[in-house]
């Protein structure tokens, strides 16, 4: 019993002890949990202002992308006996404006721009003029108009409202792009006009208005049922008015009437001219019949802008990216009144070389004295045509410096120095090794550049081009061959020729072999330059292509009318080669590289073998000009062949290129093509 009671009390002494320390731990969690509550709460609480106070979409919900929605006007929208002076919408959520004096368009135009306010979700315009009556005002926005949060634009919102008890409704569209290429701008104003003189455009505003879309695409609404006549303009000073010689005009040559025409359709109708007995067999014949249809007139309009050509002569610069050259740049072309003194006492008259050019407004001068050439500074008179404030002709004559400077080619342009420089004039500098041009007198050995390296293709002649004019050439110490062997060498005949306009290039015309090597050697001696220098012994070699590298194309044209100008164009539309045609004809464009080509005509209506623009005062349209509807990618040994009836159409838009098979991707859309076997 002893031992029991004692175990007993053991027992009892450490349950509770054991039952006090669980009171204590309990305690204790209580406080702990106390503690961890408060803070959760306070971590909550600063979580919840914190995220009041950022401006942010509900996580997890769609982004709003929807345009601010105009919910109510004060008056109506499309009201009629309109003749409050202000105009209230509101719209379901906070709005911005961007750019509204530019954007917002009034047609007809208003005398005085109305005010534009924001007031909350509301948009206010104060009307400051004089309505004219029984007129439709058509306010257009543009791109005006967003949302507050995400931005987003409410594109053409449009108020209307008309000032008598019916609205006008008739409206025309069409395109407007440049006559010479057919680009398009946003934002060309196209203006109509219920009376026409030329000098309208000039000074008055127009009756109606409207603005292009990026692909030159236009709406003039709320007309009436008369004629119009109708412009488009480049405006460079926003007044809408034809009054700077920098801004481009488009015109129709003669009024239009919106709303629909009266055209006669023909049609073809099967009927029923006999049957048989047995219900066998039926017999039809064709009946032509002529009716009478209404046909829309929205969107048919095309106009071509341009910018007339009616600038003054003006000097622009010189140049002078050699000691011996001297290059002066005009805007137009100069005529026989053109004389240039040096300042400087010289000892010959013939102090110069003057090589010409094509175009006429940029002349270039070789100075052979030389106590000329050896001053970097240089003074001299000249004298040229120009016209007075009444387009009268007088002589002009300026003091003008040429001054060298050796570095000059290090402060140009990389793309300046890889093009030849400022008129790829110095082309012969810059491509040889891209070297500066030496500012000590001239070298006394004649250097060229050439084409005859590498693959030499089969319907190019060889071309040497000099540093300097050429004055004397001696063809019996140039030598040709064909390279048969290592060993073996087969002279070949050749004609040297210098082109017209060119003072420093030869060409050697030969009969091409394909898949052959050559060789050409020019001996010492065998050019003289006019400063006397002599060429040193120079080697070329080269090898001609294959006729399988090389594709054709077969142009059928149609619809010519007039004297024509066809250019065959790379993709970035630089002139390849150019030909005059009379009539409809079929030309062959041999030997062309595998490559991307476009085709561009346009009238030379004055057969003086350059487009030209148009001019307002006297109705005369630009030259015009039309594209090949296609692209024309070629391959190699492959013919192609396409018909070209003319219609106004743009410049292709090139396709990217992607890997499929060749005859898949030689496939045109407009003609034929085979492979060459």
């Amino acid at each position: 019993m002893f031992a029991f009671g004692k175990i007993r009390l053991f027992y009892d002494s450490v349950y509770d002890f054991t039952r006090k320390e669980s009171i204590r731990n309990i305690e204790y969690m209580k406080h702990v949990s106390f503690f961890c509550c408060a803070a959760i709460a306070l971590l909550s609480i600063f979580v919840f202002f914190a995220s009041c106070a950022r401006m942010s979409a509900p996580a997890g919900g769609p982004k709003d992308e929807a345009p601010p929605v105009p919910l109510k006007s004060k008056p109506l929208n499309y009201s009629t006996n309109f003749s409050a002076d202000k105009i209230l919408v509101q719209f379901d959520e906070f709005i911005v404006l961007k750019n509204v004096n530019q954007e917002l368009l009034v047609s007809p135009p208003l005398p005085k721009k109305p005010d534009i306010k924001l007031r909350g979700k509301n948009l206010l315009i104060r009307i400051n003029n004089q309505l004219k009556d029984s007129t439709t005002y058509n306010f257009n926005f543009y791109n005006a108009l967003a949302d507050l949060n995400e931005n987003n634009p409410l594109s053409n919102f449009q108020f209307e409202f008309s000032t008598g008890p019916e609205f006008d409704s008739l409206y025309v569209g069409g395109v407007l792009s440049n006559a010479f290429d057919y680009k398009t701008e946003p934002s060309l104003f196209v203006m109509m006009y219920e009376q026409f003189n030329d000098s309208i455009p000039r000074t008055q505003i127009p009756d109606y208005v409207a603005k292009t879309d990026a692909e030159g695409h236009f709406f003039i609404t709320n007309l009436k049922n008369k004629p119009y006549y109708i412009f488009g303009l480049r405006d460079m000073n926003n007044n809408m008015k034809f009054d700077l010689p920098n801004e481009g005009i488009a015109f129709l040559d003669s009024a239009f009437s919106p709303g629909f025409k009266e055209i006669t359709v023909i049609d073809t109708l099967k009927l029923l001219d006999f049957i048989s007995p047995d219900l066998q067999d039926t017999v039809y014949r064709d009946s032509v019949v002529q009716y009478q249809e209404l046909v829309t007139t929205i969107g048919d309009i095309r106009l071509f802008m341009f910018i007339e050509d009616y600038a003054t002569q003006y000097f622009r610069q010189v140049y002078r990216p050699e000691r011996e050259q001297l290059i002066f740049a005009f805007n137009l072309p100069v005529d026989e009144n053109f004389k240039l003194t040096p300042l400087e006492n010289v000892s010959n008259k013939d102090w110069f070389v003057k090589e010409p050019l094509l175009k006429n407004d940029s002349l270039i001068f070789w100075i052979k004295d030389s106590a000329l050439f050896n001053s970097d500074s240089l003074f001299f008179s000249l004298s040229y045509t120009m016209k007075d404030s009444n387009q009268l002709d007088f002589v002009r004559t300026d003091t003008i410096l040429a001054f060298f400077q050796p570095k000059e080619e290090a402060s140009k342009s990389k793309a300046e120095q890889k093009k030849g420089g400022r008129f790829n004039l110095n082309v012969f500098a810059n491509k040889e090794e891209e070297t500066e041009v030496d500012s000590t007198p001239p070298p006394s050995e004649l250097t060229f550049i050439s084409n005859a390296k590498g693959q030499f293709d089969l319907n190019k002649p060889v071309e040497l081009l000099a540093r300097y004019p050429i004055a004397n050439v001696q063809k019996e110490h140039i030598v040709f061959n064909k390279i048969v062997d290592d060993s073996l060498r087969s002279a070949v005949k050749f004609e040297i020729k210098n082109p017209e306009f060119k003072l420093r290039n030869y060409l050697l015309h030969f009969k091409v072999e394909e898949d052959e090597k050559y060789e050409l050697i020019v001996n010492k001696g065998a050019f003289t330059d006019i400063y006397n220098n002599t060429n040193d012994s120079i080697k070329y070699t080269f090898t001609t292509r294959g006729t399988e590298y090389y594709s054709n194309i077969q142009m059928h044209i149609m619809g010519v009318v007039e004297p024509s100008l066809i250019q065959l164009m790379d993709e970035k539309e630089l002139v390849l080669e150019e030909r005059k045609i009379w009539s409809d004809t079929t030309l062959t464009y041999d030997f062309l590289q595998p490559k991307k080509y476009i085709f561009k005509l346009f009238f030379d209506l004055n057969q003086n073998d350059k487009w030209d623009t148009g001019n307002l005062k006297e109705m005369r349209q630009p030259e015009p000009v039309f594209y090949f509807p296609q692209e024309v990618e070629t391959k190699g040994n492959w013919d192609m062949e396409y018909e070209w009836e003319l219609f106004p159409v743009g410049p292709p838009k090139l396709k990217k290129d992607k890997k499929t098979s060749q005859g898949a991707a030689s496939q045109p859309k407009f003609g034929t093509s085979s492979g060459r076997q």
